[in-house]
């Protein structure tokens, strides 16, 4: 169990992580600052092999068909990456192209931000709405034209401040994965004293278990947009996966 936390985990080219904010606000790096891109709070992995013992007494063809197996597995588990829910497009009006618009909005205190079990509206959209700012500053903030609701009492929705929702603010789901594999060795004596021949099955995500990447927030997958430019709801979702569908191959080995 761990937890890592910056500014910013992308390098100079950033898009580091798929997951991440390719461009950060220069000039606000503490109100972006939380779990890093790269963040897992919780990981375990474990390998096995498992030698069948062979019976000294078998011999012969009792011992070639029977001996030799041996079973193999990797047990994956994490508790997923974090991401950021994002306003889409460029609320802020800094004229910021491609990738690299986006606005944070607001959360709703006490409302649970991931819709457990839903992969094409993971994240709760009802717990975010436009930032808002005290009344008295209506004169100096963008408006939010769509947005669904009118702002509380003594506030005005804001598009150029950068909402409380935070960097990396939900995680997404969870990685769970189990690969096996079954391998028979065959020694061919006649031929060298290490002289084997090795057969393997291998099976990769053997439960068929779909893993999903986080909902991202990169404008134009907008899988993380909560919110559209002109503060109307946006429906994001989930639309890549982290592990391919279960594999299966199978390989002859010659060893000596």
């Amino acid at each position: 169990m761990g937890k890592s936390t910056d500014d910013s985990s992308s390098t100079i080219a950033g898009d580091t992580f798929e997951q991440g904010l390719n461009s950060l606000y220069w000039f606000a790096p503490h109100q972006l600052r939380g779990p890093s891109d790269f963040n897992v709070e919780h990981t375990l992995a474990i390998n096995t092999l498992w030698a069948i013992p062979t019976p000294a007494s078998w011999t012969g063809f009792t011992k070639s068909a029977l001996g030799g197996w041996q079973l193999g597995g990797i047990v994956k588990y994490n508790s997923g990456v974090p991401t950021t829910p994002i306003i889409g497009g460029d609320p802020a009006g800094l004229g910021n192209g491609g990738a690299d618009q986006f606005g944070i909005p607001n959360y709703v205190a006490g409302c649970n931000p991931v819709n457990s079990g839903s992969v094409t509206a993971y994240i709760n959209q009802n717990c975010y709405t436009p930032p808002t700012a005290p009344a008295s500053f209506a004169a100096q903030c963008g408006p939010f034209p769509g947005a669904s609701a009118p702002a509380p009492s003594g506030q005005v929705y804001c598009a150029n401040l950068l909402g409380n929702a935070g960097r990396n603010s939900i995680t997404g789901p969870k990685l769970v994965n189990v690969d096996f594999s079954i391998v028979k060795n065959t020694a061919i004596r006649r031929i060298s004293e290490s002289f084997n021949v090795q057969f393997r099955a291998e099976i990769f995500n053997l439960a068929n278990h779909p893993n999903f990447l986080p909902p991202e927030p990169v404008n134009g997958t907008a899988g993380a947009q909560v919110l559209n430019t002109d503060g109307s709801p946006s429906a994001g979702g989930i639309d890549a996966l982290a592990t391919p569908p279960r594999e299966v191959q199978f390989a002859i080995k010659l060893i000596w």
